[in-house]
């Protein structure tokens, strides 16, 4: 590893820009070959043949945050030629579209890899794709990041969560639970959560039907009436509210139901780096808290969950394993106006179906301005 680390460390000096950019030499370049096989007997039921060919193959270098993707062959092989030394994570993707009974049915056969070590040789790696059904409720947008001051310094009370239903059919939010997930939730069971809120309801009385969005934020009021370059959030349709702390309220939006609260004003998702998951399961006390008085919530009942962090190297600080999300999003410094937003997959009509690949470094783009209640590129 000492050898790794000082093979990275002199290729980011060589790739450093000064007055002008300097190109790492051909000879430090290799290439790396990603086969894509899955094992579960769905793909051979398929096509006949264990080897996946026309999978999305993407490979993300750490250090130097380089994005690349290549299509598999029909032997199931991504070819990634002269690519950096470096740490790699590695994702797959393909769906799947099958009529039966004159149904379609979609899947989508997912894959990762984590912490690949690409140096010295050429490199030969497998991926084991498993099919998974396309997410229903999702969250589709986190907006976290702060207003830039204007001229309130280190404005973040704008902040909010979007949720999107991907599905064919009408949804109940009733009795979600959006939480964050603490450091030491990765390797658990469970989340460690500092905050947790639930959605009102006895079962069908918040419906959400397809392609319909929900805005939950922090404070709805319009920000922008305080800080100039921030948003107005008036219009959304839940917000946190912390009595205790006398947190702002708008009695014509419906409070989440607060579940825990550990400390802080509100819930305040980090401007820097944090977790957020949608979970559901039928009695969240169930089982208790930690050391630390942080709630405990089982991963089996993760519908969605985000993994943000403002240094995307920095990968040994994750807080969500890679059954929940693969990879992270943002890379935003924080204070910047930011959000970041899931990415349209494909269109059903005129319906967006947003990608779910269960990681977020593929799923997940940085909006330069937020979009609470639509989806950049479409219409408002």
């Amino acid at each position: 590893m000492r050898t790794l680390i000082g093979l990275l460390a002199g290729i980011s000096l060589l790739l450093c820009t000064c007055s002008e950019t300097i190109e790492a030499p051909q000879s430090m370049r290799l290439d790396l070959t990603v086969t894509v096989m899955d094992t579960t007997g769905f793909s051979e039921e398929i096509s006949g043949s264990q080897m996946i060919d026309s999978v999305a193959v993407f490979v993300n270098s750490i250090s130097f945050q380089l994005f690349f993707e290549a299509l598999s062959n029909t032997g199931g092989l991504a070819l990634f030629p002269e690519i950096l030394p470096d740490v790699y994570n590695i994702s797959a993707t393909r769906r799947i579209v099958q009529i039966q009974d004159g149904v379609r049915l979609e899947k989508v056969m997912n894959g990762q890899l984590q912490n690949v070590e690409v140096y010295g040789e050429a490199a030969f790696v497998t991926i084991y794709m498993e099919p998974t059904v396309l997410g229903q409720l999702l969250i589709s947008e986190i907006y976290y990041n702060g207003s830039p001051a204007d001229p309130i310094p280190y404005y973040f009370h704008d902040q909010f969560t979007e949720i999107y239903n991907n599905s064919d059919s009408t949804l109940y939010l009733d009795s979600l639970i959006i939480a964050d997930a603490a450091h030491g939730s990765y390797e658990d069971d469970f989340t460690h959560s500092v905050h947790a809120y639930m959605f009102p309801g006895s079962g069908k009385d918040y419906p959400l039907a397809p392609g319909e969005f929900v805005i939950v934020a922090q404070d709805a009021t319009n920000h922008a009436e305080y800080n100039k370059s921030s948003l107005d959030l008036s219009g959304a349709d839940f917000e946190y509210y912390v009595k205790s702390t006398g947190d702002v309220d708008n009695p014509e939006v419906t409070n989440m139901i607060q579940l825990h609260h550990k400390y802080g004003v509100d819930f305040l998702y980090s401007v820097m780096s944090d977790a957020i998951v949608l979970v559901k399961v039928k009695d969240p006390y169930a089982y208790g808290y930690d050391t630390f008085n942080e709630i405990l919530l089982p991963k089996s009942a993760i519908l969605d969950g985000v993994d943000y962090r403002d240094n995307l190297t920095e990968v040994e600080y994750k807080r969500l394993d890679p059954s929940i999300d693969a990879g992270m999003t943002g890379g935003i410094d924080m204070y910047k106006g930011k959000s970041v937003e899931r990415r349209i997959d494909f269109y059903k009509g005129s319906r967006p179906i947003l990608m779910d690949n269960n990681n977020s470094s593929i799923d997940f783009q940085v909006l330069n301005t937020p979009t609470p209640g639509w989806i950049s590129g479409t219409e408002e």
